[in-house]
């Protein structure tokens, strides 16, 4: 499970205790993961107008040029669980549909479902989503997923179209004890690379001016295809007795299958002769390419066991599973395969008790070397005081395919297979959280202090790819207050995050800030409710990463430093039972700086915008 979907669960789960000004009909829904645990579709306005490129589900990260679903990278560094064979090649993973993104909606008499979201800033920049779920009978379930963004952009070859598809079929005996999930889904991503602009500064007015900018590239492309087919299913030991009665199962046996296929390639065909975007990968004047075919079988046995009580109600938990996965890859122009073994064991308690806790290991045979993770959090419910929570994650895993070795266009750029170590992380740290909610005032405050240590660092240069002899030591400390009188609304996020060791290697703002005031109520009789706002963000400068296209890495830069100027978005948002609807101008602060801000070395954002969207909810 990636580090994005990880955050999409906490944050879908912390949902619950935001207060949700929502219409009456309640939507629940469950991940593959846990389908035990259910929660709540979030109907509000909070954060509906948040569809900009650099906040997604309370998380820092910047998109290049600022566009939907372009390769991006982490402002704030995350840790993610790592282990066994993995290519890389992850730019677009912010956006990709995986098997556990999928949710299996609950809804009251088994109504269709459907749910709609459409954003734009014009109708060459556009985001559609669109969910649909239907029980049809108390045995089968289907449900499909669609979400494509299309975006031309406003500088010359950046055109991007980033499409996933997803479907799947749920089976539940008539006894419940048994329940069978098929799952399909495929993401399709083209995208133009232009390199980046020619100068450090764009400055002066209109987007036309914009597309006139002289870019390093006109015919560089990636292409990626992911598909994947799996079944899942569970095997529960509930009862139901002579009288009707249902007891809870206690324990739960589980296995899956899966197939995956991936295709990238990455094409120049009139690369540019001075190096700026390939370096010592540029091998042939004629174009330059390159092809991998990654195909992924994998079957993982696991069998979860209640400790006290049922699987929903039990003060302990324990899951135990096993895996094996197959890849074979064609890596142009050589054919390898890979088996993976792994092991792991979880346990948890179930979230109405006041101590909570989950205790995770997880160990990976993987060419030649042990690859593993050992992770916990454990908190304390403190009632009206608040919730106390430390978490700590250690892992070693291997660097991937695409750090350890390169071909372009038939030609071995680098073979690191002997000479890379095993990237280990140590990260550690607290959160306190607190909320106080009166009639006419209220308050939401979490604080975090985290340290990462990150060792045989795996990072990029505008050529080639390194591993650094120091450690990496990252501090982080984290405020986030909301702050709420009569109708007014303050929500503030500070993020102070020095890298004390190691910064020749990782590079990061030291300091982000982002606040939203906002003004909301009902209006007409109550039968809309408003909201009303500013947004402004602000990061310290630094010298921001490049990008390069043909090995889809963020890299090291030392010519160029991020510019002081914050941003400022005002926006409005409406609710009209089951409809939402927003209206936002982005980066107001442009006509007082007229020029245009990069989130990557020589990848600047477009101009001031205005975007809109809507979400429309429909059942039946």
């Amino acid at each position: 499970m990636s580090d994005l979907q990880a955050q999409q669960r906490v944050a879908s789960r912390k949902s619950k205790k935001i207060k949700i000004i929502g219409d009456t009909t309640k939507v629940y829904y469950t991940y593959l993961s846990n389908p035990t645990e259910r929660l709540l579709v979030d109907s509000s306005l909070y954060e509906f107008e948040e569809v900009n490129a650099t906040w997604n589900e309370r998380k820092w990260y910047v998109s290049l040029t600022g566009l939907l679903a372009t390769p991006s990278f982490d402002l704030v560094y995350q840790p993610e669980l790592k282990g066994g064979f993995r290519v890389g090649l992850d730019q677009f993973k912010l956006y990709q549909l995986g098997r556990n993104d999928i949710k299996y909606y609950q809804i009251k008499d088994n109504r269709p479902y459907t749910d709609l979201y459409y954003s734009q800033i014009n109708q060459k920049n556009n985001f559609v989503k669109a969910d649909f779920a239907h029980k049809f009978s108390e045995n089968f379930y289907l449900a499909l997923q669609y979400s494509l963004a299309n975006q031309t952009g406003f500088f010359s070859h950046q055109r991007l179209r980033n499409q996933n598809v997803g479907a799947t079929l749920r089976f539940l005996s008539n006894d419940f004890k048994y329940h069978g999930y098929l799952n399909f889904f495929t993401n399709a991503i083209k995208h133009e690379n232009n390199g980046g602009v020619l100068q450090d500064t764009v400055i002066g007015l209109g987007t036309d001016f914009l597309a006139n900018v002289n870019v390093n590239s006109t015919t560089a492309q990636t292409q990626y295809n992911l598909t994947e087919v799996s079944y899942t299913h569970f095997l529960y030991n509930n009862k139901t007795d002579s009288i009707k009665a249902k007891t809870a199962a206690t324990n739960e046996w589980s296995h899956r299958i899966t197939y995956q296929f991936n295709r990238y390639k990455f094409f120049d065909k009139l690369p540019p002769t001075n190096g700026a975007i390939y370096g010592i990968a540029y091998v042939n004047p004629r174009g330059i390419r390159q092809f991998i075919r990654h195909q992924l079988l994998e079957n993982e046995l696991s069998f979860r066991q209640a400790l006290g009580g049922s699987l929903t109600s039990a003060p302990l938990w324990v899951k135990a599973y096993v895996r094996h996965s197959w890849n074979a890859v064609y890596q142009e122009p050589i054919t390898f395969d890979i088996h993976n073994i792994t092991a792991g064991l979880i346990a948890q308690n179930n979230p109405q008790f006041k101590f909570k806790y989950r205790l995770e290991g997880r160990l990976t045979w993987a060419e030649r070397q042990l690859d593993f993770f050992a992770k916990g959090r454990v908190g304390y419910d403190l009632g009206v005081l608040g919730y106390l929570e430390g978490s700590a994650l250690f892992q070693r895993y291997q660097p991937s395919l695409i750090d350890r070795q390169l071909y372009v266009s038939w030609d071995q750029i680098w073979d690191n297979n002997l000479s890379f170590k095993q990237v280990q992380e140590i990260n550690f740290g607290g959160t306190y959280t607190y909320k106080l909610d009166r009639k006419n005032w209220g308050l939401d405050f979490k604080g975090e202090v985290l340290n990462h240590t990150l060792s045989n660092w795996i990072y990029y240069d505008s050529s080639q790819v390194h591993q650094a002899t120091e450690s990496v030591n990252i501090l982080q400390v984290k405020a986030q207050g909301n702050f709420r009188i009569w109708k007014l609304n303050l929500d503030n996020q500070v993020i102070w995050q020095p890298v004390l060791a190691g910064e020749e290697y990782v590079r990061l703002p030291e300091l982000l800030l982002k606040h939203n005031l906002y003004f909301q109520s009902y209006i007409f009789k109550r039968a809309m409710l408003a909201k009303v706002g500013v947004l402004f963000y602000y990061h310290t400068p630094y010298k921001a990463d490049g990008y390069a296209p043909l090995t889809g890495a963020f890299y090291n830069q030392n010519s160029f430093t991020t510019s002081i100027d914050p941003r400022l978005d005002f926006y409005a948002s409406f609710r009209i039972w089951q409809f939402r609807f927003f209206a936002r101008a982005e980066n107001l602060l442009y006509f007082v700086y007229e020029r245009n801000y990069a989130t990557a070395y020589r990848h600047p954002v477009t101009n001031f915008v205005v975007r809109f969207g809507i979400s429309w909810r429909l059942f039946d």
